[in-house]
C-alpha cells in the first residue's frame, strides 16, 4: 500500500469545451473511461475521493462498478464554481499530505508511480508538470533546481501545469479561481516530470490518440 493515504479526483465540471454531453471523466479513451485509467492508477490508495456535480448519478454508477469504497463529495454550485472549490470540499478532514488530481487526465502509468515514489514521506508540496502541448495551457518557469518559480500564461514553456499534485503543509484557499494560485504564495516549490495529456477539447483527444496509438 502507498505511504500516501489519500487522493482526490475533481469530476464535477460540465466538460462543454469537449461536446459530449457528459463528464470528462465518463469519455472513452480506448476502451476504458478516464476515470476508471486513474483509478487503476490509484489502486494503492485507501481514501480516493472524487468531487461530481454535472450528470453525478451517471458518474457514480460507473465508479462504484469499478471500486466500491471510493467517496464522493458533492458540489451542489458546479456550474459558478472552480475545480479549487471542488478540491476545497473534497479535502476537508484531511491532515496527512494528499494526491490531487483533474478528472479528466490521461496519465502514463510508469510516469505515475515515479511521481508517487518521488513524493512519498515528503514534507513539502510537489507538483506534477508535463511537456508542453498547446498555446492555451498554464505554463511553468523552472530554476536550475527544477523548482517552479512562475505560473503565467504570457508565453509557451518546455512545461506545462499537468493538473496533479502533491499537497503537503499548504492550506486550501477557495476563495481562489484557479488550482495552481493555491500554490502561488508558496513557490519556489519542487516540481516532476509526468507523461499526461489533458483531454479538453476534441483536438485534446485527437492528440492523444495520436501519441498512444504509436506507442
Amino acid at each position: 500500500m502507498s505511504t500516501i493515504k489519500h487522493a482526490v479526483i475533481s469530476c464535477a465540471g460540465l466538460g462543454s469545451r469537449l461536446g459530449l454531453n457528459q463528464p470528462k471523466a465518463l469519455v472513452d479513451f480506448l476502451g476504458k473511461t478516464l476515470v476508471h485509467r486513474i483509478l487503476e492508477l490509484l489502486e494503492s490508495i485507501e481514501d480516493v475521493r472524487i468531487v461530481s456535480g454535472f450528470m453525478e448519478k451517471e458518474l457514480m454508477k460507473h465508479v462504484l462498478e469499478l471500486r466500491k469504497d471510493v467517496v464522493f463529495v458533492r458540489n451542489d454550485n458546479y456550474i459558478n464554481s472552480s475545480n479549487l472549490y471542488s478540491l476545497s470540499l473534497a479535502a476537508y478532514g484531511i491532515s496527512d499530505p494528499y494526491i490531487i488530481m483533474d478528472g479528466d487526465l490521461i496519465i502514463d502509468k510508469t510516469s505515475f508511480e515515479s511521481f508517487v515514489n518521488f513524493c512519498a514521506n515528503k514534507k513539502e508540496s510537489v507538483i506534477g508538470i508535463t511537456e508542453s502541448k498547446t498555446e492555451e495551457a498554464v505554463f511553468v518557469d523552472l530554476d536550475d533546481d527544477l523548482r517552479i518559480i512562475n505560473f503565467h500564461r504570457n508565453h509557451k514553456t518546455e512545461y506545462e501545469w499537468s493538473g496533479i499534485a502533491y499537497i503537503s503543509n499548504i492550506n486550501i484557499v477557495s476563495g481562489e479561481r484557479y488550482v495552481y494560485s493555491l500554490f502561488e504564495p508558496h513557490l519556489p516549490l519542487k516540481s516532476y516530470p509526468i507523461k499526461c495529456y489533458e483531454i479538453d477539447t476534441p483536438a485534446d483527444m485527437e492528440l492523444a490518440l495520436r501519441e498512444y496509438q504509436q506507442d
